[in-house]
This record gives structure tokens, C-alpha cells and sequence, in this order.
């Protein structure tokens, strides 16, 4: 498996274990949502980062932008992506309405709406995502190595 692959993995691991926990300890509905968007996102956003920042090079200070920009860009994706769900639900079937029955924002509103929402996500869980991304970056390049020496 390549390595550009594992991080976005690792990455949607951590997308997946946040997303579950938003789902149980929000109140209200609909917040199963991100326990699908986030690892999506987190997977798209550190695989592709790595794939075209780091490449094969492996350097501490590439790592260390790829880590910070995982962290950081994923939580504008994870909520791109629920709007991106919740309008083709909303097209489809109707569904996923807002809570007064009203039709979910539209994908243009939501592209800079998902500025305010991320904002408020990263200064809960952004220090976690984060430091999590680069030190899985760090770990990957250790194993990377180690691999390479043997």
C-alpha cells in the first residue's frame, strides 16, 4: 500500500472516531452525518496532501505543513460534503430538512458558510486533528525508514 494512501487512512481513522463522537454527545438530529463526512474528508484531504506536498521525499518540515493543513482543511471539507449530502437528500426524497422544515442551504451558500462552521470545529477539535496528522506523518516516515534500511 503506498504511503500517501496509509496517511489518508490514518487520517480517516481519526475522521471516523470524531465523527462518532459529535453523533453521540450532539443533541438534536442528523448528526450521524458526520461520522460519514468526516473520515471521508479527512481520507481525501491527507491522502492528496501527501500524495502531492510530501511525494517520496519524507522531510520534517513537508510533513509538518501536510500535518497542518490536514488538520485544518478537513473540517471545511467534512462540512462541504454534509452539504453536498443533505441537497442531493433534500432533491431526491425531500428529506433532510432543517428543523423548521425549511431546505438545507444551498452548496454556493455553503461554500463560504462552511468557513463560519469549520472556524467554530477547529477551535474544539482542530488542536486534536492536527497534532494528530503530523504525528502520524512523523510515525509514517519512521516506518518509511526503516523499510528503506532493511
Amino acid at each position: 500500500m503506498k504511503t500517501w494512501t496509509k496517511y489518508g487512512l490514518f487520517n480517516a481513522l481519526l475522521g471516523l472516531v470524531i465523527g462518532i463522537f459529535i453523533a453521540i454527545t450532539s443533541i438534536g438530529d442528523g448528526y450521524f452525518v458526520f461520522g460519514i463526512a468526516a473520515p471521508i474528508a479527512a481520507f481525501l484531504t491527507g491522502g492528496l496532501l501527501w500524495k502531492f506536498l510530501v511525494k517520496d521525499t519524507l522531510y520534517h518540515s513537508k510533513i509538518f505543513i501536510t500535518g497542518l493543513l490536514t488538520g485544518t482543511i478537513s473540517h471545511y471539507i467534512t462540512f462541504v460534503l454534509i452539504s453536498i449530502g443533505m441537497n442531493i437528500c433534500y432533491w431526491t426524497t425531500g428529506n433532510c430538512t432543517g428543523s423548521l422544515g425549511d431546505p438545507p442551504a444551498s452548496i454556493v451558500n455553503m461554500l463560504t458558510g462552511a468557513f463560519a462552521f469549520s472556524f467554530f470545529s477547529l477551535l474544539f477539535l482542530g488542536w486534536l486533528t492536527i497534532a494528530y496528522s503530523i504525528i502520524i506523518g512523523l510515525i509514517l516516515k519512521r516506518i518509511e525508514n526503516r523499510k528503506n534500511v532493511a
